[in-house]
């Protein structure tokens, strides 16, 4: 029941965003961030794809190069290990919680070092069925991706709220 509820969940949030739904009043990011340099830490190739995306929907123009000064935004997520919260021996069922971090700064133009560091925390429950390792590894990594995302989107918020 509890699985249907969350792929029921995550349907619904993907065809919301899916449509094109925007809340009203949704602001941008500020004009001083609107030129930016991405400068990944040990990103892969996916959460890179993934910020990139988020960070031009929120008005950014992300330039590969030093020209016209852009700000440059340094990103690194790191996966922290893993916590059994519950462990039922007799059904072989385990609730894990995943968690990651994401730590990011902004160099300005003209500042000579970049901002504090500042880091951004999530963590998910998971259900694990000792009995069944190959779904295990499905949901795992569906809640790494759900993680992720709901860094970059915490990410964007506050270099919005700047």
């Amino acid at each position: 029941m509890k699985r249907f509820r969350l792929i029921a969940i995550l349907t619904l949030i993907g065809l919301t965003t899916a449509c094109g739904f925007q809340l009203r009043g949704s602001s941008s990011l500020p004009i001083e961030l609107t030129q930016l340099r991405l400068i990944d830490d040990s990103l892969n190739v996916d959460q890179i794809r993934l910020l990139s995306g988020m960070l031009v929907k929120a008005g950014a123009k992300l330039q590969n190069n030093d020209v016209n000064d852009p700000v440059q935004l340094k990103v690194k997520i790191t996966r922290l290990p893993e916590r059994n919260l519950v462990d039922s021996g007799s059904t072989g069922k385990t609730i894990v919680q995943m968690s990651k971090r994401l730590s990011y700064s902004l160099k300005k133009p003209e500042d000579v070092t970049p901002s504090q560091t500042k880091v951004i925390e999530r963590q998910i429950n998971i259900e694990q069925d000792s009995n069944n390792l190959l779904g295990t590894e499905s949901e795992k990594e569906s809640a790494e991706r759900t993680l992720e995302q709901t860094l970059f989107s915490q990410l964007i918020f506050q270099l919005k709220r700047m």
